[in-house]
């Protein structure tokens, strides 16, 4: 009896130890339960591959689609409160793309030969009509379109052409076998300066002298100038002579004692 004292005993502290074991493992939890003996603890068990489906839909259903618009709770009745996207700036435009801004070419432009000789250009609804004269001698009458800028008219064994860029008008005039550069800018009224319409809303700059005066056999051009002053010619008896200047109500002067009437000239009236 004494004998089996000791077994007993040792029993009794495996019994109470096995005890002890099993209710540490039950209170662990289950990621942190230790393997049998002293390795390192288990690792967690892997998810299912179903519940890992049913994660990833709950996670794609809460996204917000960036494609529809933001519903306003506050929007009145009739509309569907969805307020607009944000769109961004717009960009600033490319100077060097932009356009020029060109002065329109319906009105008068007047400038120089450089033989010095005075130029007057009429242009409307595409159509010119010219006269060039010195004051003295020279003169020629012309007549041909303006488009797209460029000048082309024809004259008596003459012919004018240029271009109109922005304020100025430039080219060349060929009369026979001479020939002279030209310059003409919009024509600028002074306050003084008479100012007579012509239906187009722009003060006539060339006057000629009317149908009947030169079916008499007598002929006369003037160019009213910027500044109020007039220079011309007189053609009388198949000689030019300087232009004795318009009475400015009448469109009336006198050479040799006889009245000379003139009217303006029109592009495309004749």
């Amino acid at each position: 009896m004494k004998r089996m004292t000791p077994l007993l005993t040792l029993l009794s502290g495996a019994v109470t130890a096995a005890v002890l074991f099993t209710m540490s493992a039950q209170a662990s939890p289950p990621g942190t339960q230790p393997a049998a003996g002293n390795g390192p603890p288990a690792a967690a068990p892997a998810p299912s591959p179903g519940i890992e489906d049913d994660v990833e839909a709950d996670v794609d259903g809460d996204v917000d689609d960036p494609a529809e618009p933001e519903v306003d709770p506050d929007a009145p009745d009739g509309t569907d409160g969805a307020r607009p996207g944000v769109t961004s700036p717009p960009t600033d435009r490319d100077p060097s793309s932009a356009g020029t801004e060109v002065n329109s070419v319906e009105q008068n432009w007047i400038g120089q030969l450089e033989n010095g000789a005075t130029i007057a250009i009429t242009v409307k609804n595409g159509k010119a009509e010219a006269y060039v004269c010195d004051g003295r001698e020279m003169e020629v009458w012309l007549s041909g379109t303006v488009r797209d800028g460029k000048i082309e008219l024809t004259g008596k064994d003459a012919k004018l052409t240029g271009v109109i860029r922005g304020d100025v008008a430039s080219g060349e005039m060929v009369v026979g076998v001479r020939r002279w550069k030209f310059t003409a800018r919009p024509e600028e009224k002074t306050d003084d300066a008479p100012v007579v319409k012509s239906g187009s809303g722009t003060a006539p700059a060339i006057y000629r002298a009317t149908e009947e005066i030169r079916a008499a056999g007598i002929d006369g051009g003037w160019i009213m100038l910027p500044d109020g002053t007039q220079i011309g010619i007189v053609t009388w008896n198949g000689r030019p002579i300087p232009a004795p200047p318009l009475d400015p109500a009448f469109f009336t002067t006198k050479v040799n004692g006889v009245t000379i009437t003139a009217a303006p000239v029109v592009p495309g009236a004749r």
